[in-house]
């Protein structure tokens, strides 16, 4: 009994040597030390989470290369090529009324019409002839023109000159005849009908005077453009007047329309 009791003894002593040494190798920690350690944990844990859930979201937002081509071949299935539409730079114009006021608006805002030639527009007038005319006209043909009344127009769109007629009346062989001294459209304003309206408009001028017989004009031979416009509006080419032009070619045609025997 005496070693059994004295077994149990020296058991209890080496236990309780061992919890001595353990609680020796383990530092002890005050209580600011512990809450710092507790935070510093609280911290890992979170980042930790954080780089799982940003992980999670972008293998979510990346869609596989499989998915992704299919949904390219069903948006290309889908996309229908429309026709491309003309551009048209400077619209058609095609009806007036008799004072050359547009009766159909061009691209949505704009009209073309006609208006007097005054002392106060007479230099437009010179600007245009300029722009259009390789000829330039002396100061006789604009002091005629600004008080020309009814035998001359400049033709406006959106309040811009962009073309002009002016005319007078001459007796050839004993008959009234209207002598068209300048026709003419800004390069930019050709080929959509204000030529038209002011050839037109001095069409309508030689039917209200009775007196007038005859219109003519004078084109230079080079100017196909011009002959075939005239000619497409009845005149006739009644040959060939040389050396009426001081610039080259020095050549005119002569071009006449009757208006009434």
């Amino acid at each position: 009994m005496s070693d059994k009791s004295e077994e149990k003894k020296a058991g209890s002593e080496n236990q309780s040597k061992n919890v001595t040494n353990s609680n020796e190798t383990e530092p002890t920690l005050s209580k600011s030390q512990k809450k710092r350690a507790k935070k510093q944990q609280k911290k890992n844990s979170e980042s930790a989470d954080e780089k799982r859930s940003s992980s999670k979201s972008e293998s979510e937002e990346k869609p596989s290369t499989d998915e992704s081509k299919e949904e390219k071949s069903k948006e290309e299935e889908l996309t229908v090529e429309l026709p491309k539409k003309k551009q048209q730079i400077v619209p058609m114009i095609r009806k007036f009324d008799e004072n050359g006021k547009a009766l159909r608006t061009i691209a949505g805002n704009g009209q073309v019409f006609l208006g007097e030639i005054t002392p106060h527009n007479i230099m437009q007038l010179k600007r245009l002839n300029e722009a259009v005319f390789p000829i330039a006209y002396n100061d006789k043909f604009y002091v005629e023109a600004r008080t020309c009344g009814d035998l001359g127009r400049l033709a406006y769109y959106n309040d811009v000159v962009v073309g002009a007629v002016c005319c007078r009346i001459d007796d050839i062989s004993d008959e009234k005849a209207l002598y068209l001294m300048t026709l003419g459209t800004l390069a930019a304003y050709r080929q959509c009908g204000i030529g038209t309206v002011l050839i037109d408009y001095a069409l309508k001028l030689c039917k209200k005077m009775e007196e007038i017989k005859t219109m003519y004009l004078h084109v230079q031979v080079n100017n196909q453009n011009a002959v075939h416009f005239y000619e497409k509006h009845g005149f006739t080419n009644d040959g060939i007047i040389e050396d009426y032009y001081r610039i080259s070619p020095r050549d005119a045609y002569l071009l006449i329309k009757r208006i009434r025997y």
